[in-house]
């Protein structure tokens, strides 16, 4: 009973810990140790009590904790699971007898894959069809689990676990990666059409600053053209009338076209 506690214990700290990781240490030391306070004390008695379905405590107590430090639903959701398929696999993975190594490989493993995951999360945020995929194997996991332990099955059937589930693993690993590949070039596509828009946008404005500028220059010369013949006749009427009909216009034109930018 007291070994059972102290590997319960264990791997629920293991857990918060890997949580933590993939969620960028997001939990301060004090909540850290409060939670996993929570959860080892609370935890195991519900695994003593209703073994396997104490996970739907975990993981709903570690979703909220990560909620409340504002964390998006995505992450709150998709790191206690992947944190409790990590711990899955390594359960079934090492084959030590001796509790004290199988705790240190299994605190390695969680541990490494906790920080080999923390730069895969940001590529698939919000990427829910992935969120759905993990807890879909979770509950397949805990499905094979609780019917080997509630028909007994042999030893034979709990090693073709192991391979069950690390090609399940292996099957999301590869999956993360094509939607990861998928995603960035997504991007990429997205940023070059940005990119082009907005040199499509600048060369129409330089096109019609080119064109007003011409549009002035005709002008400009046919009212130079004009004052000069003004000015040679001496006829200070006509000059005063062009200057309000043609060029004092002018102004509120400019005026406009300042607007408009």
């Amino acid at each position: 009973m007291i070994e059972f506690i102290g590997i319960a214990v264990s791997q629920l700290l293991l857990l918060v810990l890997s949580v933590n990781i993939m969620t960028r240490n997001i939990l301060t030391k004090l909540e850290l140790v409060a939670v996993s306070i929570i959860l080892s004390v609370f935890g195991t008695i519900l695994l003593a009590h209703i073994q396997y379905f104490s996970l739907l405590f975990v993981l709903g107590l570690l979703t909220i904790v990560l909620k409340i430090k504002k964390v998006s639903w995505f992450m709150a959701i998709t790191a206690p699971v992947l944190g409790q398929l990590v711990m899955i696999m390594s359960d079934y993975i090492i084959k030590i007898e001796n509790n004290f190594f199988f705790i240190v490989c299994l605190a390695v493993l969680m541990i490494l894959s906790s920080f080999a995951l923390k730069s895969v999360l940001p590529k698939i945020e919000n990427d829910y069809f992935i969120l759905a995929l993990l807890i879909l194997t979770t509950i397949i996991f805990y499905m094979f689990i609780y019917a080997g332990s509630l028909y007994n099955f042999p030893k034979a059937i709990t090693s073709i676990y192991t391979l069950i589930f690390a090609t399940f693993i292996l099957a999301i690993a590869l999956t993360f990666i094509i939607i990861t590949k998928i995603s960035q070039k997504q991007l990429e596509i997205q940023k070059q059409q940005l990119e082009l828009a907005q040199l499509e946008e600048y060369t129409t404005r330089m096109e019609s600053l080119y064109a007003s500028m011409n549009m002035f220059r005709h002008d400009y010369i046919n009212i130079l053209a004009s004052l000069q013949g003004y000015i040679a006749q001496g006829d200070k009427t006509i000059l005063e009338s062009y200057f309000k009909e043609t060029i004092a216009p002018l102004k509120n034109t400019f005026e406009a076209a300042e607007g408009e930018e």
